[in-house]
């Protein structure tokens, strides 16, 4: 990089986007989301969407940075009218991937431990926080994914995530509020199917049981070429709304 875009000046964290990867693990889970919970979850100008809501388990190999694992759970959304899905909580293992997405888009990244196995037809997957684990998800592979499913994962993958990119100031004030949407592009490669279940259990610091129950259910498994470029500004927030912390 001839010109840092992220602190530290003298040694940036990740160059500007778009990040891609080759050869990800993914694991995907659908759910209902809690409606309570959801509700409680959402910040101004997003609202509920239709549809369900997907825990993705991920793997990434070296590229623009380390190799980490991620887990996100989102939600159907819909934003001024265009629906998307949006993270209400996302875990990495390391700090090059929680600065790149904090910075960028907005992404609310926390630290967390996290298992991300695939031993012949069995999967195990778990993050922890702390030392507790919140969530664990164990399945089974059954068999290769119908024709024509890569294509819907690619066309799935392309509604907008949607974040609220909060960014106090060095005397503690707002100083950037904002909603921001990425286009994740995904091109599976290899998509098997099975079954899983998945618990959620309450953890400090990481609320995702408050949305995400335990239930049993489809499992997809990926292999694919991920690929996060440069997003926009959705709306700039300029009158602050108490969040339901601040109100209770």
């Amino acid at each position: 990089m001839s010109q840092p875009i992220s602190m530290p000046w003298s040694d940036p964290v990740f160059p500007a986007p778009p990040h891609s990867w080759e050869g990800v693990d993914v694991a995907v889970f659908t759910y209902t989301p809690n409606p309570e919970g959801l509700a409680a979850a959402l910040p101004p100008g997003i609202e509920p969407g239709e549809g369900m809501g997907l825990i993705t388990m991920l793997s990434y190999p070296q590229s623009v940075v380390r190799p980490f694992k991620e887990l996100v759970v989102l939600v159907p959304v819909t934003v001024e009218g265009e629906p998307g899905n949006y993270i209400p909580h996302i875990f990495v293992t390391t700090d090059e991937a929680l600065i790149a997405g904090r910075e960028i888009a907005g992404y609310p990244k926390l630290i967390a431990d996290i298992e991300w196995e695939r031993d012949g037809d069995a999967f195990h997957f778990s993050a922890s926080r702390w030392g507790t684990e919140f969530l664990k998800c164990d399945g089974t592979v059954t068999g290769p994914a119908p024709e024509g499913m890569e294509q819907m994962q690619s066309e799935a993958s392309a509604r907008p995530t949607y974040n609220y990119k909060l960014i106090p100031g060095p005397a503690g004030e707002i100083e950037v509020e904002e909603i921001t949407a990425t286009h994740l592009e995904v091109v599976p490669t290899k998509v098997e199917l099975g079954t899983a279940k998945l618990t959620t259990t309450p953890a400090e610091g990481a609320s995702v049981s408050n949305i995400v129950p335990s239930s049993e259910g489809m499992l997809i498994v990926m292999k694919s070429n991920n690929t996060i470029p440069a997003g926009k500004v959705i709306r700039r927030i300029t009158d602050r709304v108490a969040s339901p912390a601040e109100v209770a």
